[in-house]
């Protein structure tokens, strides 16, 4: 081969790698990728929020359970004893209450009455006090239809001082009495106190971390186990800054597990990280709230990582996800948001 020829096959080579190059960044770019990324979702802490003994546990560890089924069961027994009580206490009050309604009627009725005395006394009057200045009737009479007209005033507002008292024990009336809000009140807290007694799971979801069993004493706040939602499963992608540029929220992601070589995921870009810590444990948060990425080699100024975070679109029940899977992802950066 002459040395032309030599040239020239090198210049084809060096034009070859470089248009190679070209393609493979301008692939790269378009379709950014990693395999540093995980299976994640919801968990969901359950506490009691009433103290007792666990006197039912229908669940067990790694159980898959529905929204609504029950979990646990703490002693209703005392539970059920407040409500009760707490009913009888608001039968209690509203007799109470019946009774001061009773007490403001009669002595409405006695003010009724009063006053009607009253009129008849001053009518009485009325006409025997002219009669008695002519002396056509007795100064006698006179004295006591004055007599009269002073009791009738005296009990008109001795019946209106006893009407105002009985008002004023009674209160409001009917749902609107203080008293009986109150004996309401309670017997609800004590319904919801009993309610807390069975404790249901909130969430379509997988049991994990139990470690109940029956007889178990349950505290006021203390983590009893925790439910992963199965209704958010996720994938926590970690790429590199140099290739956010072109990922938006909505583009289409393929996802592969090495669980299931086989089987392809599909997900969208749901968002990316505004912010990782540059020490500490991978994953954790850091002192300012948001995640740790630590640097891969420390001597070397690498290109930071940020955590995307991908939705997966269908679950798949043939092939069930668990937290912590390892998985690798590749992002379609060619579409603006989802393809739309």
């Amino acid at each position: 081969m002459s040395r032309t020829q030599r040239t020239a096959a090198v210049a084809v080579s060096i034009g070859a790698a470089v248009i190679l190059a070209a393609l493979y960044f301008r692939h790269a770019d378009r379709y950014p990728s990693s395999d540093d990324a995980y299976v994640d979702a919801d968990v969901v802490g359950i506490v009691a929020q009433v103290a007792g003994p666990i006197v039912s546990l229908p669940v067990q560890d790694n159980q898959s359970v529905r929204a609504g089924a029950p979990l646990f069961q703490i002693d209703p027994r005392p539970f059920q004893i407040a409500v009760d009580k707490a009913q009888a206490e608001l039968e209690k009050t509203g007799q109470n209450v019946s009774a001061l309604a009773a007490q403001v009627t009669s002595a409405e009725a006695r003010v009724q009455e009063a006053r009607a005395r009253l009129r008849l006394a001053e009518v009485q009057w009325k006409r025997i006090e002219p009669l008695a200045k002519t002396g056509a009737v007795p100064f006698q009479d006179r004295d006591r239809a004055q007599a009269r007209l002073d009791d009738a005033r005296s009990g008109l507002a001795d019946a209106l001082a006893q009407l105002t008292r009985a008002r004023h024990e009674l209160g409001a009336s009917g749902l609107d009495n203080a008293d009986v809000r109150t004996a309401m009140a309670q017997l609800e807290d004590a319904e919801l106190q009993l309610g807390y007694t069975h404790v249901v799971a909130p969430v379509d979801g997988y049991v994990t971390d139990l470690t109940l069993s029956p007889g178990s004493y349950a505290q006021v706040g203390s983590p009893m186990l925790s439910l992963v939602d199965a209704g958010s499963w996720r994938v926590v992608a970690y790429l590199k800054e140099t290739q956010l540029e072109h990922i938006r929220p909505g583009q289409a992601v393929r996802v592969y597990l090495p669980a299931y070589p086989d089987v392809r995921f599909e997900g969208r870009v749901q968002g990316i990280g505004w912010g990782v810590e540059q020490q500490g444990n991978e994953g954790q948060r850091g002192p300012s709230g948001v995640p740790t990425v630590s640097p891969t080699v420390d001597w070397v100024r690498m290109a930071q990582r940020f955590p995307v975070r991908i939705s997966l679109v269908d679950s798949d029940s043939a092939h069930p996800l668990r937290m912590g899977m390892r998985a690798a992802i590749r992002i379609d950066a060619s579409e603006e948001a989802g393809g739309r």
